[in-house]
């Protein structure tokens, strides 16, 4: 009995597509085109061009230009957690400071306000609401236990829920970046006033 003989040859071979890395993709050409045109100008057949595809193949990947920037907007917050959640433990209100000292670097404030120019638009759909409400929920909780920890070591004021207190510190960093950012005052100024802000949340925390 003869084996029978099988060959590929001239038979198409499915392409293997990475869809993590093809989303990732989409979404930096999104960002570019909402960069260029503005969100409310941007079609999505810009985007798939700017992403080397074909409109439809784009549609296998996101439904709409709104499902396109809340993923940018979840995005963005995290990559956010994911670098505060990497930060070591702070032993001491000096570590502590020294952190929110780092967050909020003057030089970040062009790329600040470049990204909410970007994806401001989608800051006022609900579920972006419920997005952003979430990384403000994680952070006054994972904040309020290192509260929680140096107030129990005599660091910080005991007198006060650490969750509020977290909260408080929180708004008061929004305040102040997003002054920082949108008025964009000279360097001196800056400083000036992140310093003057930075101490005031160090004497509410020690109380």
């Amino acid at each position: 009995m003869q084996s029978a003989h099988f060959s590929l040859e001239g038979l198409a071979v499915p392409k293997i597509v990475d869809k993590d890395k093809m989303r990732a993709q989409i979404l930096q050409a999104a960002m570019m085109c909402f960069a260029q045109k503005g969100y409310h100008a941007t079609k999505m057949t810009d985007v798939a061009r700017a992403a080397g595809l074909a409109k439809g193949t784009l549609y296998l990947y996101f439904s709409s230009k709104d499902e396109l920037i809340l993923t940018l907007v979840q995005s963005y917050f995290d990559q956010i957690r994911e670098e505060i959640t990497v930060q070591p433990v702070p032993p001491s209100l000096e570590a502590y400071l020294a952190i929110l000292h780092s967050t909020v670097g003057l030089e970040q404030r062009e790329m600040t306000a470049l990204v909410f120019e970007i994806l401001g638009p989608g800051f006022t759909d609900p579920r972006a609401e419920q997005i952003i409400g979430g990384f403000f929920d994680w952070l006054a909780g994972h904040w309020g236990r290192q509260f929680e920890k140096l107030a129990s070591t005599g660091q910080i004021r005991c007198d006060r829920d650490p969750v509020a207190l977290a909260r408080a510190v929180i708004a008061m960093l929004d305040g102040l970046f997003l002054h920082l950012t949108v008025f964009a005052p000279d360097e001196p100024l800056a400083v000036a006033r992140r310093e003057a802000a930075l101490t005031l949340i160090a004497s509410g925390l020690k109380g």
